[in-house]
C-alpha cells in the first residue's frame, strides 16, 4: 500500500515539474507581437526602388532616392547646376505629391540640392 502512495506521489511530482518547465520555456520565448513592433520601430530606411528609378530618370536629376524612415516618406534629389530654382521647386513638389498619394498616412519631405545647397524643401503633413 505504501508503495502505491509513493509511486502516486512521485508521478504527481514528476508531472508538476514537467508542467513548470514547459511554462518557463514559454515565458522565455519572445512574443510574436513584441518582435513585430520592434521591427517597425527600427531606424533603418526602406527604399522605394520604383520611385527612386523614376526620379533618377528625370531631366536634370543627377542622383536621388525615395525611402521611408521613422514614419516619414522622404525624397532626395541631387540636381544638375543647369536646373533653375523654379524647375527644382516644381520637381520637388511633383514628387512630394506622388509620395503623399503612395504614403497617405505618413508625413512627406522632399528636398532638392544643387551645387551642395538646398534649393527646395517641400513638407506635406
Amino acid at each position: 500500500m505504501k508503495l502505491k502512495i509513493w509511486i502516486s506521489l512521485f508521478l504527481v511530482l514528476l508531472l508538476a515539474v514537467g508542467c513548470s518547465a514547459n511554462e518557463e520555456k514559454k515565458a522565455n520565448e519572445p512574443k510574436k507581437e513584441e518582435t513585430t513592433v520592434k521591427n517597425e520601430q527600427t531606424n533603418e530606411p526602406k527604399q522605394n526602388k520604383e520611385l527612386t528609378k523614376k526620379l533618377k530618370e528625370e531631366k536634370g536629376v543627377l542622383n536621388g532616392q525615395v525611402y521611408t524612415q521613422n514614419g516619414i516618406a522622404v525624397g532626395t534629389l541631387v540636381l544638375d547646376k543647369k536646373v533653375s530654382n523654379d524647375d527644382a521647386k516644381k520637381l520637388a513638389e511633383k514628387y512630394a505629391k506622388e509620395l503623399k498619394e503612395e504614403y497617405k498616412d505618413m508625413k512627406v519631405n522632399v528636398q532638392a540640392v544643387r551645387g551642395g545647397k538646398n534649393v527646395a524643401n517641400i513638407t506635406l503633413e
